[in-house]
């Protein structure tokens, strides 16, 4: 048995690594179900608002995923997530290049379907970008994406709580006035959104040395290509004001041009896989005792499967658990109410 975080968490298998903390795929001991779960060291204040932002971004939506229960032990705090068994959008774009435009639209709208929820609930994702656009295990039919990681989101009328000197975003998908500390806007979200489009329609991950995009030197002879080609060039207009006006125009303005209507191309071979297919083994027979369960939602299972060659991705939803918290992680909440105060302080400083 590995680590047990918090007497209910065994963590299995780290799946990524970054900035803003650490995943792994855990066990939870309570229900016997396989999750994601990302950690975070409370070493400094940023990291603690985060999670707290994090907690707190919970909207209902089918194409949007978000934190499902929480734990908190020494100087660390963990929130569960569901798994998402087909990977990313980064993954997609990585293994196969260019996507074909029907992808690409269905893809996008997608997208947007999940940031007109965001944004009508009042938030800001500032984050929008390949991996953080995870799909259902759909094979070659019609995909699923749902929206996830809104450690940096912001609710649109909230202060600002860093300095203008500080970037918030990731390069190459964040707009402009990101890049000099302007308050949110879901217009960003639409800059990024472009930006993500023209990735999976290129297959070139974009630079943040040219924020603008000069569409008309991507066209082809391809009519579908370059409709969509124009729509994704306004949204990364460098202007905030010559984008669309809101997810849901820029989804009128996508659905107006048919993508989706479009038949598979005869050379088409995209597929998202079901990376979870080796997690599990059946349960053998026992008469004798009760046995394990490991519930993914398909069959049950005896063990998990998680060697060095294992890699997931996750996606959130559900709600909290408060049996899940354990008493350092009041202590925690606490320390987060304080790092509020001060950056309010250092705001008004």
């Amino acid at each position: 048995m590995g680590e047990v975080f918090a007497g209910r968490y065994e963590l299995l298998d780290p799946i990524a690594m970054g900035g803003m903390g650490t995943v792994w795929c855990v066990l939870d001991l309570n229900d016997h179900q396989v999750k994601a779960a990302k950690i975070l060291r409370q070493s400094d204040a940023a990291s603690l608002l985060r999670f707290v932002r994090e907690q707190s971004m919970r909207i209902d939506h089918l194409h949007v995923v978000t934190p499902q229960s929480w734990a908190g032990m020494d100087d660390r705090v963990l929130f569960t997530m569901p798994l998402v068994r087909g990977g990313s959008v980064a993954g997609l774009i990585k293994e196969y290049g260019a996507l074909p435009v029907r992808w690409v639209a269905l893809l996008v709208d997608q997208t947007l379907h999940a940031l007109e929820a965001v944004h009508g609930a009042g938030i800001v994702h500032r984050d929008l970008k390949p991996a953080n656009l995870l799909l259902e295990p759909t094979g070659s039919g019609r995909p699923h994406l749902r929206l996830t990681d809104f450690g940096i989101a912001a609710p649109l009328d909230e202060p600002r709580m860093t300095r203008a000197s500080m970037v918030i975003g990731s390069p190459g998908y964040m707009a402009p006035e990101q890049w000099h500390g302007a308050d949110p806007d879901f217009r960003s979200d639409l800059y990024s959104v472009g930006r993500v489009g023209l990735e999976m329609l290129t297959g070139e991950r974009p630079s943040a040395d040219t924020p603008h995009v000069e569409a008309t030197a991507l066209r082809t002879d391809d009519p579908h290509r370059n409709a969509l080609l124009d729509l994704l060039g306004r949204a990364t207009s460098e202007d905030p004001a010559s984008r669309p006006e809101s997810a849901a125009a820029m989804r009128a303005d996508l659905a107006s041009l048919n993508l989706d209507a479009l038949p598979p191309q005869p050379d088409e071979a995209v597929v998202v896989r079901d990376l979870f297919a080796d997690l599990t083994e059946p349960v053998a027979a026992d008469t004798t005792a009760a046995p394990t369960r490991l519930d993914h939602g398909t069959a049950a299972a005896t063990r998990v499967q998680h060697g060095a060659q294992t890699r997931f991705l996750t996606a959130p939803h559900g709600h909290g658990d408060a049996a899940a918290t354990r008493t350092p992680a009041y202590l925690l909440l606490l320390v987060g109410l304080v790092a509020l105060l001060v950056a309010g302080w250092l705001l008004l400083s």
